[in-house]
C-alpha cells in the first residue's frame, strides 16, 4: 500500500504543477479584485491538493503501524541520513503545501500565498534530490532501488 500511495502522491502533485497557474491567476485576480473566481481549475487544484494532504496523513499511519523498508546496507549513514532528511522534509511539505495554499485561498492571504510559493520551489528541489538518489541507486551502484519502489517484495 505504501507503495501505491507513493506514486498516487507523486502523480498528484504533477497534476498540481501542470495545472496550477489556472489556481495562481485566480488567486491573483481574488487579490486584486477581492472576488474569488472559482473555475474548474480551481476546484481540481484545491480537489488535488486536499487529496494530497490526506493520502499524506495516510502514508505517514501506514509508516508508523508498518515501518519501512530498512536501509540498502551498501549505504554510508552518510547516505541513509541524507534520505532521511530528504523523505521528512517531503513529508513535512506534503502538509505544509496543501495547509498554506487552503489559508492563502480562505483568507485572502498574501503571506501564505508567498509561503505556497515558497514551499513549491523547495518541493521540486527535494524531488529532484529523490529522483536522483534513486536514478544512482539504480544505475550506478545497481543496487535495485526503483525496482524496490515499483513492486512489494515478497
Amino acid at each position: 500500500m505504501q507503495i501505491r500511495l507513493h506514486w498516487a502522491v507523486f502523480g498528484l502533485v504533477v497534476v498540481q504543477f501542470l495545472f496550477g497557474d489556472g489556481m495562481g491567476h485566480a488567486f491573483g485576480q481574488y487579490m486584486d479584485t477581492g472576488e474569488k473566481g472559482f473555475t474548474v481549475l480551481v476546484g481540481l487544484h484545491i480537489l488535488i491538493g486536499l487529496s494530497i494532504l490526506v493520502l499524506a496523513f495516510w502514508r505517514l499511519g501506514l509508516r508508523f503501524l508498518h515501518g519501512v523498508p530498512a536501509p540498502d546496507p551498501t549505504h554510508s549513514p552518510a547516505q541513509i541520513l541524507l534520505a532521511r532528511v530528504i523523505h521528512g522534509g517531503l513529508y513535512v511539505l506534503m502538509v505544509a503545501l496543501p495547509v498554506s495554499g487552503m489559508l492563502a485561498w480562505s483568507l485572502g492571504s498574501g503571506l501564505a500565498a508567498g509561503l505556497h510559493a515558497g514551499l513549491r520551489v523547495i518541493l521540486v528541489l527535494l524531488i529532484l534530490l529523490h529522483v536522483a538518489a534513486a536514478l544512482m541507486g539504480q544505475y550506478v551502484k545497481k543496487d535495485g532501488t526503483l525496482t524496490r519502489m515499483l513492486k512489494a517484495e515478497g
